[in-house]
């Protein structure tokens, strides 16, 4: 049976269903609150810089099958990450295999976990004496800095599963991950699929098999079936926002609330050359306890482009700093990690520029992370609501690739199943 279809959110999700529906046969509509299609994928190249940058999703971590089927058919090519992961710290620079006593011993712990709860309430119950203490930071800050995570109300069971199922292979695509949302995009339009951008829904009024989707500059859209695929920001934010999305009648909202939504700092620096190379060859990652603590090259390209991250708690106070403060503490960040005067990195500066997904206003947050009632949330957004109301992202993902591009594909693929059931 052929449906016209709504789907709310131009990213990698909304366009792998719009691009699946419309090949099926579906009247497929998508309404993009941005100027531009891809969401959280956001590939530019400001002025000054020599390489196209990017803003949000970079990394592959690990040979994911949609992602990798989708690249192969665009033809678009993917190369490993090279480099090594190093930590530094109080000046000393040591490989990852150094990193910090205990770190098995935790590993096992969680192994033999049988009830779920938070990462801060698991650190205290078993690791809580002296000694450990380098170990619970550690442990925060790869949960804040990997999963945006918060310690306080981050399920042990979620990121056992992903740490245990750590992919050591990484993967980046040259010329930008765009490339990926440039192909959807255009296999969506070869099926007749109508994309509209700079089109903000406000409402979304609906009954059995029947919607009316209310757009900020007036318009109005109507459709059998609704698929929405949204940030999660978005979707946890009070009706008073100005990017909420208001339902009538009314849905149930609290399971939303009960997955997790992380803030991300990041920082891309572009020097006159590589001055790295002097202290080492094969840096890969640099891992600090600096203002912006993560930091990464762009090996196997010798390009002169460093790469700051904060997630977390640690970048959600970055939230009312402005891009030039942020740039600023960036560079006092990386004069600590090498031992440098800041004025001397200000004088290799030739090109700079920082993005905060917090406040992206059809974002605002840059990816999920489950908290202890997260599986059951998600088992209920992945339920239509009266078989018209669908909802997929990289948020409603089960799997191992939590927060990628990845999950919202996978997403955006199970949704189709769901609605053609």
């Amino acid at each position: 049976m052929q449906h016209s279809i709504i789907i709310i959110g131009a990213g990698a999700a909304g366009l792998m269903a719009a691009r699946i529906l419309s090949a099926a046969g579906h009247t497929v509509t998508v309404l993009e609150a941005n100027d531009r299609p891809g969401g959280r994928i956001h590939t530019i190249q400001p002025a000054g810089f020599t390489m196209p940058i990017e803003e949000g999703a970079e990394f592959m971590h690990g040979k994911l099958p949609l992602t990798m089927q989708l690249l192969k058919e665009a033809g678009v090519q993917y190369q490993a990450v090279a480099g090594k992961m190093i930590q530094v710290k109080n000046g000393r620079w040591s490989d990852q295999e150094e990193f910090v006593e205990g770190w098995d011993e935790l590993m096992d712990r969680m192994a033999d976990l049988k009830e779920d709860m938070t990462l801060a309430d698991f650190l205290q119950q078993y690791f809580r004496d002296d000694k450990y203490a380098a170990l619970r930071k550690s442990a925060q800050r790869f949960a804040e800095g990997f999963d945006v995570a918060d310690q306080q109300d981050v399920s042990v069971f979620s990121i056992r599963e992903e740490w245990m199922n750590e992919q050591e292979e990484q993967y980046r695509i040259p010329g930008g991950y765009n490339q990926l949302i440039t192909y959807l995009q255009n296999a969506c339009k070869a099926n007749g699929c109508v994309i509209h951008t700079s089109s903000v829904v406000k409402t979304v009024r609906w009954e059995p098999d029947k919607v009316q989707v209310g757009t900020a500059n007036g318009q109005t859209f109507t459709a059998q079936k609704l698929i929405v695929t949204v940030p999660l920001g978005v979707l946890q934010a009070p009706a008073a926002h100005s990017t909420a999305v208001v339902f009538e009648p009314a849905i149930d909202t609290q399971p939303f609330q009960q997955i997790g939504f992380g803030a991300v700092v990041k920082v891309v620096l572009q020097f006159s050359a590589p001055f790295w190379l002097e202290y080492r060859k094969d840096i890969g990652f640099l891992l600090s306890e600096e203002a912006i603590p993560t930091w990464w090259t762009q090996l196997p390209d010798s390009v002169p482009v460093l790469t700051g991250w904060a997630g977390g708690p640690q970048a959600a106070r970055f939230k009312d700093t402005d891009e030039q403060t942020i740039i600023e503490q960036a560079l006092q960040s990386l004069a600590n990690i090498f031992s440098m005067q800041v004025e001397q990195l200000k004088g290799l500066l030739t090109a700079s520029h920082a993005v905060k997904w917090q406040t992206n206003a059809y974002s605002l947050g840059a990816y999920s992370y489950s908290k202890l009632h997260t599986g059951t949330a998600r088992q209920m957004l992945n339920e239509p609501v009266n078989d018209t109301i669908y909802f997929a992202g990289e948020a409603l993902y089960n799997g191992e690739a939590g927060g990628t591009v990845e999950a919202a594909l996978s997403s955006g693929s199970s949704v189709c199943k769901l609605l053609s059931s």
